[in-house]
């Protein structure tokens, strides 16, 4: 048989083919590909075999379904670039919050797969269909229109009008609001405008519309947020308001310039989700009776630490909810103020009216509140203020951005604090992050157990997951969030090493003794529970790994070897020296390891005429 003139882009249907035709004739077909190189085209051209017979043949063999309608619906075929549909020869037929449903002729086409998963931000549910049938239905909803990422419904002579930018808009927020997403980015691009949902902390591409809808889709959010649309060229905040299922959800409205434009992001203020009781956080057992301790206290300041996005407001407003119960006066100091809460009294923040945190604090103090909620300390004023407030009888909310709870009190010095204040004033610390949460439905055992980063930290007995992906999480493995607290209750010992001055390591130390867990042990504990997964836990807290537990050994000079003796006579017995003309030092009892990404180690021999490299070994 001579070489086919064409070699066949589907050259996977040769068995399919050769179910149903002779030899010769699949050689026949084989040999009389065309230009358009499918062999599919060219069995049906040649009368080998009928359409029907091919596409339920293959159906036979991938056990996929057939396509029952070729209707593309408009959701669809917004959310998939029309040049991807024509690159791979598929219909867009459905979607969903979750999946999108396409037609193919080559369910064998990973990288189309992959694509699409990537650009709908979607897992991707295949239905079988004839080459000819959807080149027929692409030219049919496609044909006259310009190749572009996303059509806008409601389009007249490719000019959108006001009613079809309205239309976009609620659909983006429609969306985001479902997905679960916290916020919604509108990146403008070199090629369109990038949709991203931020969901469970991790951004996740959804769509690209269209260049020329960027300038009237901002439009359209400034004047829902009542911001000035003819201002371009400096950043501007507000919000706005939408109605979803009979629920008020606010929207807070950020803008940026950019090189290609002006960047959106629309923060997602849903009180269903974020204004929650203690219980619902996700805390353990232990976790919930550290901060019912912190309840109790009456006076005193209690800060909140962590980096952004890291649930210490939702932890507030959480422990506010629950303080209103006793009929306190509650005063808050944010900026901004996410999230009305009736009953409680919240002042936002305004510098350019000189409204500071520390001014606002002064007057609030003259309010006869008996809590106060300070959205941050970020400067020397607010933090004497409100060390004064809780050393007088108030009870003193606050949050900090540190790693974890005791290298606050190390904040606080810097800004001025004295230590014996601090001592006084301090009554309790929580060092909070948030955790993805494996998907129930999905989650299956890890094969391998716990990473290796996390043997020494996790006993062997125990049974770790790891997620899978399916409808109900998205295909991520993972749904919602829970808060790892690590919650410090300051007693006696603590008290006087705060005044001491002590380090914050050292702080910790005393901590630990009297039962307080690290964030990375409440980590694994959650680990250790089923309710998240190793690779999370790395991702989330491997700044605050211990040490030991980076490497299952530390990495240190006298560690290559099991002892320096060894490590000699190793090499002594290779350059066959006798053993008595090599000083043997032995390794200090502190030994200081070395964690590094790559280190280069040697064993070196001092000699008259100078140093000798007896070992050189590279490792972790």
């Amino acid at each position: 048989m001579t070489s086919p003139p064409h070699a066949p882009t589907d050259e996977w249907l040769l068995p399919i083919l050769g179910e149903l035709v002779s030899p010769d004739e699949v050689a026949e077909a084989a040999e009389a590909v065309g230009e358009d190189a499918s062999l599919w085209r060219t069995a049906i051209r040649l009368r080998l075999v009928s359409d029907d017979d091919l596409l339920n043949a293959l159906a036979r063999r991938t056990r996929l379904g057939i396509a029952r309608s070729l209707d593309v619906t408009a959701a669809a075929k917004s959310l998939l670039p029309e040049r991807i549909v024509r690159k791979y020869q598929v219909l867009p037929l459905v979607t969903t919050a979750s999946s999108i449903d396409i037609a193919t002729s080559n369910p064998y086409d990973l990288d189309c797969e992959r694509t699409i998963a990537f650009v709908c931000g979607r897992s991707v549910r295949m239905s079988l269909a004839s080459p000819l049938r959807i080149a027929e239905r692409i030219s049919a909803v496609y044909e006259g229109a310009p190749v572009r990422s996303v059509e806008i419904e409601n389009h007249d002579s490719g000019r959108f009008t006001g009613e079809s930018v309205v239309s976009l808009v609620d659909r983006l927020v429609a969306d985001g609001i479902e997905a679960r997403a916290s916020d919604i980015h509108l990146e403008p691009e070199e090629h369109g405008i990038a949709v991203r949902h931020r969901i469970d902390g991790l951004l996740r591409n959804v769509a690209l519309l269209p260049k020329a809808v960027g300038v009237p889709l901002v439009s359209r959010i400034k004047i829902m947020a009542k911001l000035d649309i003819a201002d371009r060229l400096r950043p501007q905040g507000g919000h706005a308001s939408v109605s979803v299922a009979g629920s008020r959800i606010d929207l807070r409205v950020s803008t940026l310039p950019a090189s290609h434009g002006e960047k959106v992001v629309v923060r997602i203020l849903d009180t269903r989700t974020t204004l929650r009781s203690l219980v619902s956080l996700g805390l353990d057992a232990g976790d919930e009776a550290g901060i019912a301790k912190l309840l109790e206290i009456r006076e005193g300041l209690v800060l909140v630490t962590g980096p952004t996005c890291s649930g210490k407001t939702t932890t507030l407003y959480a422990v506010l909810r629950q303080m209103q119960q006793r009929g306190l006066n509650i005063i808050t100091v944010e900026d901004p103020v996410e999230y009305r809460i009736p009953g409680i009294v919240q002042v936002q923040i305004n510098d350019k009216a000189g409204l500071t945190f520390a001014a606002a604090l002064r007057s609030i103090l003259r309010q006869d509140p008996d809590v106060v909620l300070i959205g941050e300390i970020r400067d020397r004023e607010t933090a004497a203020i409100a060390v004064q407030a809780a050393l007088t009888g108030h009870l003193v909310f606050a949050t900090l951005h540190t790693n974890d709870a005791c290298s606050s009190i190390a904040r606080l010095a810097d800004l001025g604090v004295e230590s014996v204040k601090l001592a006084a004033a301090v009554k309790g610390i929580v060092a909070q992050r948030l955790i993805r949460s494996l998907c129930t439905d999905c989650r299956i055992v890890a094969n391998n157990g716990a990473p290796d980063q996390l043997r020494p930290s996790v006993a062997e007995n125990v049974m770790v997951y790891t997620p899978l992906g399916c409808e109900a999480c998205g295909m991520i493995g993972y749904r919602g969030r829970i808060a790892l607290a690590e919650i410090v209750v300051i007693d006696g010992a603590l008290e006087r090493a705060i005044a001491l001055g002590t380090s914050a390591d050292g702080l910790a130390d005393i901590a630990r003794r009297a039962g307080s867990r690290s964030l990375w042990e409440c980590a694994v504990a959650q680990l250790e529970a089923g309710k998240t997964s190793g690779d999370e836990l790395l991702r989330v807290l491997d700044q605050v790994m211990p040490v030991t537990d980076r490497h299952e050994r530390p990495v240190g000079l006298w560690h290559l070897f099991d002892n320096a003796a060894d490590a000699v006579t190793r090499y002594d017995s290779t350059n066959e020296q006798p053993n008595d003309a090599v000083s043997v030092i032995e390794p200090s009892e502190s030994v200081t390891a070395v964690v590094a990404g790559v280190v280069d180690i040697y064993v070196v021999r001092p000699l008259p005429d100078g140093w000798k490299i007896l070992v050189a070994q590279r490792g972790l």
